[in-house]
């Protein structure tokens, strides 16, 4: 009898979860901004600080932002506008869950009350429900059955993965320095740095990724006037780099993760900050593949192990062109000139999935340099936020599958009207679709001449009524020998679907 076995990676989902929970904190009118007398509309988005494994769980620590639109109390009734954080901490239950497992984590926020507060006119209580959803995996090899003889009469089926070709982690600095804006004072020490890492662009060449990122950083500070207010200004620092990954080529996919692990930022003078922020780079090179697998022998005992596998639905993008006027906010110049226009954050805040097709949502903050129309032609700098909502079609895409969504701002320009400027922008969203398939495949043949040669270590999953010692004497080796190859596994306790590795004896289970 023979067979053909092939060894793939995969990355197998271990555990998948989703927990709604409740955030409440508290958010304050900064000075010199005036006290509240109706509130307009809240922007709010979420950040994840840091998710840490533990055994059967994940503990996520994020921020929501918020951003305040209001009518002020005062005579004149002027809009102003407001942003503050409230900080949480939660946890998803997965069971299965290791500290050395990798973990995607997504935040959806379902509704946000902000209601004044009893004790304080300037201060307002926020109660907000979010949605964590969780998903761990684990890169794993499984060695499958592909071919057998005809006479055994075998049902195939072809399973698509996401071959894993290598994975790499990496740490980079990076520094800058920069000025406060014009309008703002001279800092006199420094309160508080929010730091997150975006990647905005890769690439591959050979046994190489090339990546882009933009670290956005939101510094808070006491303003060095006699007032001693308190000011926060937001600045971009881009930087490129690059990770070893053996193996990979152009024509791959890769993912790129980015976490701040540190963010300092002192005040130097000239220009007055400077920063120095250590990023950590996570890239995975995988490389998509048809496999044709045995699913099913006629007449003959198979050896199966479940795949959990992240299918690839479809993938595709589009593009949309954003158009907008605005004046030029109080008590700024009118503009004569536009020197620079920078984008500081691109976001989703929106993700919706229907039947072959993606909705989303989100917005581009930018930054405008302009000289004044004054006779001092002075520089001023003013911020304006782009809104923009898309779709996408993915044929086959439905609601509850998984979506990555990564925008992209490929053009921008900003001309100024009058005391008004006109800005021109085109996004570019690019959307991935995926799901959890489980599939059972066939690893060996258990009944035939030669299932499992002397020494091969092989993965085998957990059966109702499985034990340590009946796997030892059907694969001729010792208990053991099987506690040894798997630390941590308690075998007073196995579960159904759980896979543990065995190292064969003689080649010829037993039964």
């Amino acid at each position: 009898m023979a067979y053909t076995k092939q060894t793939i990676t995969i990355n197998q989902v271990v555990s998948e979860e989703s927990r709604q929970v409740v955030v409440r904190g508290t958010i304050t009118v900064p000075n010199p901004k005036p006290d509240v007398d109706q509130i307009i509309s809240t922007d709010k988005t979420v950040s994840i600080k840091d998710t840490k494994l533990l055994p059967d769980k994940a503990v996520v620590q994020g921020k929501l932002t918020l951003q305040v639109v209001y009518v002020a109390f005062e005579p004149d009734q002027s809009v102003h506008h407001m942003h503050d954080q409230v900080p949480f901490t939660a946890y998803v239950d997965l069971p299965g869950a290791l500290p050395d497992m990798d973990v995607d984590v997504d935040v959806l926020v379902e509704d946000v009350k902000i209601t004044p507060s009893a004790k304080d006119p300037r201060k307002f209580d926020v109660i907000a429900v979010l949605e964590i959803s969780a998903k761990v995996t684990e890169p794993r090899e499984v060695r499958i059955l592909i071919d057998v003889d005809d006479d055994m009469q075998a049902e195939y089926d072809i399973i698509h993965i996401n071959d894993l070709v290598g994975r790499e982690t990496s740490q980079v600095i990076v520094s800058d320095s920069f000025d406060n804006p014009p309008e703002k004072p001279e800092p006199k020490k420094i309160l508080d740095v929010d730091a997150t890492a975006a990647i905005t662009e890769t690439r591959i060449v050979a046994d190489k990724v090339i990546v882009d990122g933009e670290i956005h950083l939101q510094v808070l500070y006491v303003g060095a006037v006699p007032e001693q207010s308190v000011h926060d200004i937001h600045e971009t620092i881009k930087f490129t780099d690059y990770i070893e990954v053996p193996g990979a080529e152009p024509d791959m996919d890769v993912m790129v993760r980015a976490m701040v692990e540190n963010c300092n930022v002192e005040i130097v003078g000239d220009p007055y900050f400077m920063a120095d922020c250590v990023i950590k780079l996570d890239a995975r090179v995988t490389e998509p593949r048809e496999v044709r697998v045995v699913v099913n022998c006629v007449d003959t005992t198979m050896e199966t192990v479940e795949l959990n596998l992240e299918q690839l639905v479809g993938e595709d993008s589009s593009q949309v062109v954003i158009r907008e006027n605005f004046v030029v906010p109080d008590p700024k110049p009118c503009p004569e000139k536009i020197i620079n226009v920078s984008i500081q954050e691109i976001k989703v805040t929106e993700t919706k999935v229907i039947k072959n097709k993606v909705i989303t949502r989100g917005y581009v903050d930018v930054k405008i340099i302009y000289v004044s129309a004054e006779k001092d032609q002075a520089v001023h700098a003013m911020h304006q936020r782009l809104n923009f909502r898309t779709f996408v079609e993915i044929k086959g895409a439905v609601e509850g599958m998984d979506v990555d969504v990564k925008p992209m701002v490929e053009y921008i320009n900003a001309e100024p009207e009058n005391c008004e400027v006109n800005i021109e922008a085109v996004i570019k969203v690019r959307v991935r679709v995926t799901e959890t398939m489980r599939r059972e495949v066939c690893v060996d043949v258990v009944n035939g001449d030669v299932v499992c040669p002397p020494g091969e270590i092989i993965n085998y999953t957990i059966k109702a009524g499985d034990t340590f010692f009946e796997l030892a004497q059907r694969y001729n080796t010792t208990v053991n020998m099987i506690k040894q190859l798997n630390p941590g596994v308690d075998p007073n306790n196995l579960k159904v679907g759980q896979v543990i590795r065995i190292m064969c004896g003689n080649g010829k289970p037993k039964g």
